[in-house]
């Protein structure tokens, strides 16, 4: 005997509104005390039940473009003409030799 399940769904899975932005949730101490409210589009609105896909979806857990930009490094270097950053393999050799240091022994 084979069962066979057509577009379906997981039984147990979190709501997406748990890693939203736009979500607002209000938990009390029992697992029956929650309340969702999707800030997206004012005024806020309830959710009785748990997302499984939503258009609007904007994951807070993933830094947005002007988070990383002030996290980011500013690389300054001696040479202005210099390029900074990742280079071809060719260049990359260029590189090297311009930056060796010839070590001679005193006798």
């Amino acid at each position: 005997m084979s069962i066979i399940i057509r577009n379906g769904r997981p039984q147990v899975t979190e709501s997406l509104c748990n890693s939203c932005y736009w979500a607002h949730i209000q938990r009390g101490f029992a697992e029956s005390e929650e309340t969702i409210l999707c800030a997206f589009l004012r005024p806020a609105r309830l959710v009785p039940f748990k997302v499984s896909h939503c258009t609007d979806y904007n994951d807070k857990r993933v830094p947005s473009k002007s988070d990383m930009e002030e996290i980011a490094w500013i690389i300054r270097t001696k040479d202005v003409n210099r390029q900074v950053g990742f280079t071809k393999k060719e260049s990359a050799h260029e590189t090297e030799k311009e930056d060796e240091v010839e070590i001679v022994q005193s006798e």
